[in-house]
């Protein structure tokens, strides 16, 4: 059966692809860069999503401080009623702070990898307690999630590593082995973060029951130019750009037949039907399957390496 959303929950937006680092697990390590999106283009896009019923904007980058219009952006999709979530490396945490102080529906995330890091922003952790997430791979620094810990963040999530590029799946992990790995080791005490294209997030989005994964479902991506494809991960493949928010209607991206194999389910195709998992899994990440095989049904690659 394929599920036929009338609009997406969210929006994944980069405001620009610029970044002052260099993180070997980015998911837009390929991409050319851009033109920031400007404010006006920002203020037209929010017009047009929010006419269609989108409530949440996830502002993703690059690193989204490096927009020196970032604040004018969220205060005019809060001023739409919108909820604004924030990624950042942290690098300009008074930047992140002023967010925190001013917009009450915004919430700010930033990412630790590393004790430098994690040094350079413990004022900022200790005193705002914003979300804060940490890349779990094979090679995760465990002395730093325990110091993490007991800064006693708002959230904490160890996120599932993407492996989009060569080479990378030597980093990352079986999905059934990541959840048992952070489950023995934390417990309770972190949250985790990975793509419903394995385990369906049913609670807060019960339609992904009938959908192959969130892209296209609960979810598109949107580029700086405003280039609209189902999800982040899948930013500069030409063949599932949608259309551009810009410029096309939004009826004509959210009905484009890319979409179908997203929103269809057909029951788990990965070979690794021993896996304690099997049962509730989707499949995992059609990106994923994708950039190692250029094939979006093929079984996922951090699961079963070709």
């Amino acid at each position: 059966m394929t599920y036929k959303p009338l609009a997406p929950d969210y929006i994944q937006f980069s405001p620009t692809l610029r970044c002052d680092r260099r993180c070997d697990f980015c998911f837009n390590q390929s991409l050319p860069g851009g033109e920031d999106m400007p404010l006006a283009s920002f203020r037209r896009m929010i017009d047009r999503i929010t006419g269609a019923g989108v409530q949440v904007l996830d502002i993703i980058g690059g690193e989204p401080t490096l927009h020196r219009e970032l604040l004018p952006m969220i205060e005019h999709a809060c001023g739409r009623g919108m909820r604004v979530n924030i990624s950042s490396n942290g690098r300009d945490p008074d930047q992140l702070a002023e967010i925190m102080r001013r917009f009450a529906r915004a919430t700010v995330g930033v990412s630790v990898n590393d004790h430098a890091t994690l040094q350079g922003l413990e004022r900022f952790l200790r005193k705002h307690r914003p979300i804060v997430k940490t890349v779990f791979s094979r090679a995760v620094d465990h002395g730093l999630i325990e110091k993490v810990l007991a800064l006693a963040p708002r959230r904490y999530y160890l996120l599932y590593r993407d492996a989009l590029g060569p080479g990378e799946l030597d980093g990352s992990l079986p999905f059934d082995r990541f959840l048992e790995a952070v489950g023995t080791q934390y417990g309770s005490r972190t949250g985790v973060v990975f793509c419903s294209g394995f385990i369906p997030d049913l609670d807060q989005y019960p339609q992904l029951r009938m959908a192959r994964c969130p892209g296209g479902t609960t979810k598109l991506g949107i580029l700086p130019d405003g280039s609209v494809y189902p999800c982040n991960l899948l930013f500069g493949k030409e063949q599932y750009r949608l259309g551009n928010i810009l410029a096309d209607p939004f009826d004509a991206i959210w009905r484009h037949p890319v979409l179908v194999f997203f929103r269809t389910f057909t029951g788990n195709r990965c070979p690794r039907t021993a896996c304690a998992l099997h049962h509730q899994c989707h499949g995992g990440c059609p990106a994923h399957g994708h950039a190692h095989t250029g094939k979006q049904s093929a079984p996922e690659p951090r699961c079963v390496p070709g």
